[in-house]
């Protein structure tokens, strides 16, 4: 019997269970449109990893095609469909019940069981989720009438034939009845751009893998994440750390990223820093491959904690973290699947790695800020990008790197393979001064033959000169 019962007679009983209200209003609150739909795309690519059964998925068989309009959102992909039997005890609750052992095996991040549920209340009142899975096709409905009725009555299941059977395994979700406010954002080209960009970012890895994804008829391209990797094993290569914690596989990567001017043989003479690839500098998040977070510059990330707040400086250096488990509650993210839960202890300690490695290449920057980008350029001759697995796999072949009982860590600081400007001594001190721009790239295009070299080059080149003549001033006096 349970303790805290009391042996006086229970006579009536007082309701325990949410209003629907409230339960949809409070469901959709804190989730943005565009991570809903997130939602339901990361709905099919769990689809797809149920379909390979643990198997590698093929994932350029894959599609899924959303359609955005003034009166409906749908969103159909050919990701193996619901089995019935999930439908009828799973797929439709409200929560994820204790004895919902689906997923145990495989690498997803859903945990709470609301994303589908969540993302049609967000749009609008009325949905229909149409199925097959193998050859078992049907409909279930969501109306306006069922969620104004205060009950939790179930939801029907109808038989499909006919058009209305899906030409194969796959699911399509349309919402009707749309919000106002929804219907203004699909009609928005700002918001479509938006959400293309969030896609591109978020499911990034499953892009590069061959998934097909439309939006309105346009196809998202992938964003890449990647870092530089000199082929030489002496080269220079970022700083690398992979350790299990707490049954998560922690992968961290810090080093330079891919921005033209650097990765390139050839000086066009343009701005160096201008060259940088700045959208994915800074840290980028994966959980279960999936992006969290693309390109933070915040203290979120560390930045100001311990190392420097980021600036233009640092445009160049791109961190990459990943988290990856069967336990997708151990994963550090929140239930939008768009953000971090920074409390989590295996992010805490990764925090610790993260910030370990931006201060090698922060330290990296310092040293060769004022000094032309050829000078710089000739050491990552034969680099190459590559994104987090293969820039781990490459650097743990390296005898340099350590490893032990899966533990695997490089700083290319203490293996002495981060290039230093050769006139970089320990009596070397900064030298800053400011000149109207109009100057700068006067004297720019007297000493560089183009008017926008950086104006640190330009100081340098400056400073230079003016060396030249007092030593060649001191020559002379000493005749």
């Amino acid at each position: 019997m349970d303790e805290n019962v009391t042996d006086n007679a229970i006579t009536e009983a007082a309701v325990a269970i949410p209003t629907k209200q409230f339960f949809v209003s409070m469901l959709t609150r804190d989730i943005t449109l565009a991570d809903a739909i997130l939602d339901l795309l990361d709905n099919c690519l769990d689809g797809a990893l149920r379909l390979a059964n643990g198997g590698d998925v093929d994932y350029s068989r894959h599609f899924v095609k959303i359609t955005l309009s003034k009166d409906s959102f749908q969103i159909e992909d050919n990701c193996g469909g619901i089995p019935r039997d999930v439908a009828k005890n799973y797929a439709f609750k409200m929560g994820r019940e204790p004895d919902d052992k689906r997923d145990t095996d495989t690498e997803t991040i859903g945990m709470y069981g609301v994303g589908m549920k969540r993302a049609i209340f967000k749009m609008g009142r009325s949905a229909k989720v149409n199925t097959r899975h193998l050859e078992d096709a049907f409909e279930v409905p969501i109306t306006s009438d069922w969620l104004d009725d205060k009950g939790w009555e179930p939801l029907p299941i109808l038989d499909m034939t006919g058009a209305d059977r899906l030409n194969e395994p796959g699911t399509k979700v349309s919402v009707t009845t749309l919000y106002a406010g929804v219907s203004r954002h699909f009609m928005n080209d700002g918001f479509l751009n938006e959400l293309r960009i969030s896609i591109a970012e978020h499911f990034t890895l499953f892009l590069q893998r061959g998934l097909k994804v439309e939006v309105n008829g346009t196809e998202v391209e992938a964003v890449h994440v990647e870092l530089l990797v000199s082929t030489d094993k002496d080269g220079p290569a970022p700083f690398v750390f992979q350790k299990t914690i707490d049954d998560v596989v922690v992968s961290i990567a810090v080093g330079l990223n891919t921005g033209r001017g650097l990765a390139s043989d050839e000086d066009d003479g343009q701005d160096f820093e201008r060259d940088r690839s700045v959208s994915t500098a800074g840290w980028t998040v994966f959980c279960n491959d999936r992006a969290v977070i693309v390109g933070d510059k915040s203290r979120l990330t560390g930045w100001g904690d311990g190392i420097p707040l980021y600036h233009y400086q640092f445009s160049i250096l791109t961190g990459i973290v990943e988290f990856r488990s069967k336990h997708a509650e151990k994963l550090p993210v929140t239930t939008t699947k768009r953000a971090l839960d920074t409390s989590s202890d295996v992010w805490l300690q990764a925090l610790v790695k993260m910030k370990e490695g931006m201060r090698i290449w922060i330290s990296y920057t310092n040293n060769w800020k004022n000094h032309p980008r050829s000078d710089q350029t000739k050491f990552w001759k034969g680099a190459i990008p590559m994104p987090l697995k293969g820039t781990v796999d490459v650097v743990a072949e390296r005898a340099t790197a350590k490893k032990a009982d899966g533990h695997i860590e490089y700083n290319p600081q203490k293996k002495g393979v981060i290039p230093k400007p050769e006139t970089l001594k320990p009596s070397s001190r900064r030298v800053v001064f400011s000149r109207p721009i109009e100057e700068i790239r006067l004297v720019s295009k007297a000493l560089f033959d183009t008017p926008d070299e950086a104006p640190g080059v330009v100081g340098d080149k400056c400073f230079e000169l003016a060396l030249q003549n007092a030593d060649a001033s001191e020559e002379g006096g000493n005749e």
